[in-house]
C-alpha cells in the first residue's frame, strides 16, 4: 500500500510541474483570458483539463500505447498538432485589436462556450509533446501492479490539477486589480502570445520536416 501511494505522488509531482510550465495550453488559457469573458476562459481551461483526463484514461487502460502503434502516426501527429497550432497563433494576433482591445470582464461580448471548450480540448490532445509526455510517464512511472482504485484516482487527480491551475490563470488575469493592468498592454500581449503559438507549430513542422 505504501509503495502505490508513493508512486501515485511522484508520478502527480512530476505532472504538476509539466503542467504549470509554459507551453501551448498555458499561452491558450492566457489569450482566452485576455480575450474577455471569464466564463468562456474558464471553459477553454475545463476543455484543456478534460484533454488531461482523456489522455490520463487512455494511459492508464493503455489505449495511448495502442494508439501510438497505429501507421504513420508518428508523422500525422506533428503534422496536426503544428497546423492547429498556427491556426490559433494567426487567429489570436489577427482578432487582437479587433475584438480584444480593452474589453471588459463583465461586459465582453458573449461567444460560445462550446466553442471555447472545443478549442482547449483540442489544443491539448493535438500537442505532440503530450502524448511523449503521457507516454513516457505511464511508461516508466506507473508501476504495473497499480491496482485499479489508484487507477481511477489518479486520473481524477490528474483532471483536477490541471483545471485547478489553468483556472487559477484565468481567475488571476481577470481579477479587478490585475485586468486594468493588462487591457493597457493588451494588443502587445496578444501579439506575443500569438507570435508564441506560431513559433511552436512552426518547430513541429520543421522537425517533421527535417527527419524526413
Amino acid at each position: 500500500m505504501d509503495a502505490v501511494w508513493l508512486n501515485i505522488f511522484s508520478f502527480l509531482v512530476v505532472f504538476s510541474l509539466a503542467i504549470i510550465s509554459p507551453g501551448p495550453n498555458f499561452i491558450l488559457v492566457a489569450g482566452a483570458s485576455l480575450a474577455g469573458s471569464r466564463q468562456n476562459a474558464l471553459h477553454t481551461a475545463l476543455g484543456v483539463a478534460v484533454g488531461s483526463g482523456i489522455f490520463a484514461i487512455s494511459g492508464l487502460v493503455g489505449l495511448l500505447v495502442l494508439v501510438k502503434t497505429l501507421p504513420h502516426f508518428d508523422t500525422l501527429m506533428p503534422i496536426v498538432g503544428g497546423g492547429y497550432l498556427l491556426y490559433l497563433g494567426f487567429r489570436m494576433i489577427r482578432e487582437r485589436s479587433a475584438e480584444f482591445s480593452a474589453v471588459d470582464v463583465n461586459t465582453a461580448r458573449p461567444m460560445s462556450r462550446r466553442v471555447a471548450f472545443r478549442t482547449g480540448l483540442l489544443t491539448n490532445l493535438t500537442n505532440p509533446k503530450a502524448w511523449a509526455f503521457y507516454l513516457s510517464m505511464f511508461t516508466l512511472m506507473l508501476a504495473p501492479g497499480c491496482p485499479l482504485w489508484g487507477k481511477v484516482l489518479l486520473a481524477v487527480l490528474m483532471f483536477l490539477i490541471s483545471f485547478s491551475w489553468y483556472a487559477t490563470v484565468v481567475l488571476l488575469m481577470t481579477g479587478r486589480r490585475t485586468r486594468p493592468l493588462l487591457d493597457r498592454a493588451l494588443p502587445v500581449i496578444q501579439s506575443v502570445l500569438g507570435v508564441s503559438l506560431l513559433v511552436m507549430g512552426g518547430r513541429l513542422l520543421l522537425t517533421l520536416w527535417a527527419g524526413v
